[in-house]
């Protein structure tokens, strides 16, 4: 199983328990020591991040989805005879639900700018100025010539 498998299953579990915990009975919900509207938003914003994570081209489809998702859920309040729904509750929801997607997509460009990071050639020490580039001494038409350097990507340089 990959990890984006996994992400995906826990992300369908986590709407799947935030599902359950809103339509169930008043009385079984735990106690916190946060603000209810902080505890629904935080909890959406985890489920959102968890879904940006396993479903990382779908930025728009996702907030859709995550958006008529906790209408839905809390729509399915009305069938809890202890429970009632609302809309600022399922506005809060929401708003937690984009919160996430959006700190779900800046975990996913921090990974890809720290894992590229990690594997180009530093540049600051100066490591790349002194030895031969591939290619040296190759010319385009409008005579920059043009190198390669290991493992880096192509850049140029006027020809001299």
């Amino acid at each position: 199983m990959t990890l984006r498998s996994l992400f995906r299953a826990a992300a369908w579990a986590a709407l799947l328990v935030l599902a359950l915990v809103t339509i169930s009975p008043l009385g079984w919900r735990p106690h916190t020591v946060t603000m209810v509207g902080l505890d629904r938003a935080a909890a959406f914003a985890l489920a959102g991040a968890i879904f940006a994570i396993a479903y990382p081209r779908r930025w728009i489809s996702l907030a859709l989805f995550l958006i008529a998702a906790a209408f839905f859920i809390e729509m399915l309040q009305w069938i809890s005879p202890t429970r009632h729904a609302r809309f600022s509750d399922a506005l809060v929801k929401s708003l937690g639900s984009v919160i996430g997607l959006a700190l779900g997509k800046l975990a996913l460009v921090a990974r890809r700018r720290w894992f590229a990071y990690r594997q180009s050639p530093d540049i600051r020490s100066g490591a790349m100025l002194h030895r031969p580039a591939l290619g040296a001494g190759r010319d385009d038409a409008d005579g920059i010539a043009e190198r390669d350097a290991p493992g880096a990507a192509r850049y140029r340089i006027p020809a001299e």
